[in-house]
């Protein structure tokens, strides 16, 4: 995308999301039951999923108003994968692990 723009990608370290990957990190550090774990890292992994949406969604947005199509494209493709993956923590959330964390 960045090469039929004609400029090169640069990357710049995301505060915020360091931010939620650390604290999925700390939660692994607790001395917590098993399955509870599991539902606090599902929560961790979709609230890194929700906020790379939003990116996503936003820069799509702002490719469609410039008129580069097939960049936005590009970025809808992602963002589709990027919700799909979610919904797949949502499936095995609400089917087995938040069931399974909630027991006493």
């Amino acid at each position: 995308m960045f090469e039929e723009l004609g400029t090169r990608a640069k990357g710049k370290t995301c505060e915020a999301m360091e931010g939620l990957i650390e604290e999925g990190k700390s939660l692994m550090e607790e001395d917590i039951d098993p399955t509870v774990l599991d539902a606090g890292l599902i929560c961790a992994a979709q609230k890194v999923e929700h906020y790379e949406m939003a990116g996503y969604g936003c820069v799509r947005t702002w490719a469609r108003q410039l008129g580069l199509e097939q960049a936005a494209n590009l970025l809808q493709e992602t963002l589709e994968e990027e919700a799909q993956a979610d919904e797949k923590l949502t499936q095995i959330a609400e089917s087995a692990i938040n069931l399974e964390a909630s027991r006493p």
